[in-house]
């Protein structure tokens, strides 16, 4: 059975809840831990992300293991094509900018890009604004890659899949992004993940808002390519331009936070629309190849 076909026997769906709570169960008792243990041992910021954000891929790797004796599900031996990681390369593009755009032109926060250089990781800032968008675009774009690999291995290479076998789509898409935001909280309330200014409530909101529908954005892409490389490149994508080169480069004035990042409502207005242009003119039927390997 192919993901593209829904479990029908009760057999089929009781195994794949049961891969489920297994995953889930897994994924909430390690981060947890690994929470803990990170804030004993005060590792770099940079390594404690890493370290963190490779817990879900961790997990759907060993549960791939427990119940399927196999890795060959997780979507890793595809690499999507290049139709398939260009497109998760550009979406974050096309609802963020907009957003930065729309605030840098009405004055609502200035553009400064000569914050780029302190932004690019293992490398000093050069000096030029230039230079460090392209060590950004390059550099930044594998170190944000080697982190959202750990994720996406969890949430789109093992968990996607298996809700794929119960529901459609967009509930998959929508209950996997909620698992996703959930995941998040920890670092919301328990560390400096979040933006200064607006209520933490609010801040939460708008990331809730960005972050589950974004589900079905991933949920899309894994089912139309039939890799988890694509899903990897379209949320470091997002890491990359968003935190490091749209972030850096905006100048935050008295209502900045409010709109900007992934705790403003800009983005959760646009990713909103980009899932709705998706979900209506987004060619829904996979190709045979991805179906039968996803």
């Amino acid at each position: 059975m192919t993901v593209t076909e829904m479990a029908t026997t009760p057999e089929e769906k009781r195994a794949a809840w049961i891969r489920i709570a297994t995953y889930v169960v897994l994924v909430t008792i390690f981060t947890l831990l690994a929470a803990y243990l990170l804030k004993q041992v005060h590792l770099p910021r940079r390594l404690s992300a890493f370290i963190s954000m490779w817990v879900p891929g961790t997990c759907g790797i060993a549960v791939a293991l427990i119940y399927n004796r196999s890795l060959k599900g997780l979507g890793l031996a595809r690499s999507g094509g290049l139709k398939g990681l260009l497109t998760g390369y550009l979406i974050p593009i096309a609802y963020a900018l907009p957003v930065y755009v729309i605030v840098w032109l009405v004055g609502a926060g200035g553009f400064d890009p000569s914050q780029w250089g302190k932004a690019i990781p293992y490398f000093s800032d050069p000096g030029s604004a230039a230079a460090a968008l392209g060590l950004l675009l390059t550099v930044g774009l594998v170190d944000k890659l080697g982190r959202a690999l750990g994720e996406e291995i969890g949430w789109r290479g093992f968990l996607v899949p298996q809700f794929l076998k119960l529901m459609p789509l967009w509930q998959t898409g929508l209950i996997t992004g909620a698992i996703w935001f959930c995941w998040h909280l920890p670092a919301i309330l328990g560390s400096d993940y979040h933006s200064e200014g607006p209520p933490i409530g609010y801040q939460i909101a708008c990331f809730a808002a960005m972050v589950i529908p974004s589900g079905i954005l991933y949920a899309w892409l894994r089912l139309r390519t039939g890799s988890v490389w694509p899903c990897a490149l379209i949320h470091a994508s997002h890491n990359l331009f968003v935190q490091s080169i749209f972030d850096q480069a905006t100048v935050n004035g008295p209502h900045t936070a409010w709109i900007t990042g992934e705790f403003g409502f800009g983005l959760a207005l646009t990713t909103w629309v980009t899932v709705l242009a998706v979900l209506l003119f987004g060619n829904k039927a996979p190709p045979k190849a991805a179906a039968a390997t996803v």
